[in-house]
């Protein structure tokens, strides 16, 4: 057998994996560095480095989706409404960990280990939540 057919298919077989593995790379490059970025613009800047990373992974349906999303935060979202949302938020997370510590005290109180130990999980991720809620207010 000659090796010509070999060598044949391996060109034929480079010369079009070649453009799709570059067309692939190409979005990533479109990723943008969003952390310097506050309010609308920080949200539109990671809308698109998802959209980047959809088009990365071949993911049609995601980018559609995510295409809409920046469509309709361009036309609704203003940095005031943003951050009357964040504080909505940070709002929301603060009654959470109040009412998980009122939890973890009844749990104290009637003396249950496994009680407590469930409470104490569930006010840690309640404060955890505030956290990132807080953190998102300063973006």
């Amino acid at each position: 057998m000659s090796v010509l057919p070999r060598l044949s298919y391996w060109v034929a077989s480079t010369v079009l994996i070649a453009p799709a593995l570059c067309a692939q790379a190409a979005p990533a490059a479109a990723i943008q560095d969003c952390s310097a970025l506050r309010s609308c613009a920080a949200k539109f800047c990671h809308i698109e480095n998802d959209i980047a990373a959809a088009q990365a992974n071949g993911n049609t349906h995601r980018e559609a989706g995510l295409r809409r999303a920046l469509s309709e935060a361009r036309g609704s979202c203003t940095d005031e409404s943003l951050r009357k949302d964040r504080l909505q938020a940070v709002d929301e997370r603060k009654e959470e960990v109040q009412e998980r510590e009122e939890e973890l005290a009844e749990a104290r109180a009637k003396g249950k280990q496994d009680k407590i130990n469930k409470a104490q999980r569930k006010l840690e991720e309640a404060q955890a939540d505030l956290k990132d809620a807080e953190d998102e207010l300063q973006r």
